[in-house]
């Protein structure tokens, strides 16, 4: 495949059906917070950080809401924890920091579209918590753990309610970090070091990720964000005009939390638009 092919393919985007019930059957997702070790100066870490990395192609897809108080915003939700080290939190997990340890967690980076904003909401505001616009840095903190701060104390946190919002349709990739705030460590201080940065996609919208035309297998690459819930048809048409005539482009796939390459068996070179479909999938 060759990159500098991609001029002769056009790009359309559309989504024909999101409708609020059937987000119910999307997964929730968690990203836990631990640590190395639950010793001092052992550093955080998020322990599935590899099911949401880039790498593993998922992507969290944010719904552009129309009423409440979610309205003119993409919003959606992944549920950031803190493992626990007790019986009483269905511990204690390898993972876990150490007891005394206070975990919060901060977004410190935020790329995407242009112009676009990138916000976290705590359980019950009104407005956005926090917000940073693609290319900012942050160090704004919201706490994971649920215990007073005391020494020994269960780290151990799992608050729901809390969204991410997006301003823009594109896709953002935003960097988590886990830092100990606790005073329960040497001279004072916390026990853990910070965690490294963990990247996760969100999609506001449903985006497609790139459009590629295969010249010696002869046939296009086209990938999109495909959010749990739905089946997705791929659909093509030559020229966009008052009412296109759309065909379907390979076969329909299952959404799953992932961006999704189809396979579109044509010819490359002639221009062509794109754009994706999805029905709800009944529960």
């Amino acid at each position: 495949m060759n990159p500098s092919l991609f001029p002769p393919v056009m790009l359309a985007l559309g989504l024909a059906v999101v409708a609020p019930a059937p987000l119910l059957s999307q997964s929730h997702s968690h990203l836990n917070a631990g640590a190395l070790a639950a010793r001092q100066n052992a550093p955080l870490l998020f322990a599935n950080a590899a099911d949401f990395a880039p790498a593993s192609y998922y992507v969290k897809t944010l719904i552009q809401t129309n009423a409440g108080k979610y309205a003119g915003y993409y919003q959606g939700s992944i549920t950031l924890t803190a493992l626990p080290q007790t019986a009483a939190h269905a511990g204690p997990d390898p993972q876990a920091s150490a007891p005394g340890s206070f975990i919060q967690a901060s977004i410190v980076s935020v790329s995407g579209p242009a112009g676009g904003e990138f916000a976290f909401w705590e359980n019950g505001a009104a407005k956005p918590t926090f917000s940073l616009q693609t290319g900012q840095t942050g160090t704004n903190l919201w706490r994971l753990s649920e215990n007073d701060g005391s020494s020994g104390s269960d780290p151990y946190g799992h608050i729901h309610g809390r969204r991410f919002t997006a301003t823009l349709p594109g896709v953002y990739t935003i960097g988590f970090q886990a830092f100990d705030t606790s005073t329960n460590g040497a001279g004072g201080g916390p026990i853990h070091t910070p965690s490294d940065i963990a990247l996760i996609r969100f999609q506001a919208g449903v985006n497609m990720d790139f459009i590629e035309p295969d010249y010696e297998e002869g046939h296009v690459h086209v990938r999109f964000g495909a959010m749990e819930g739905f089946l997705w048809q791929l659909e093509a048409t030559p020229a966009m005009s008052a009412n296109p005539l759309w065909s379907p482009a390979g076969e329909p796939v299952v959404g799953a939390d992932v961006f999704i390459e189809v396979i579109h068996d044509v010819p490359p070179g002639n221009r062509r638009f794109y754009r994706v479909r999805g029905t709800p999938i009944d529960p």
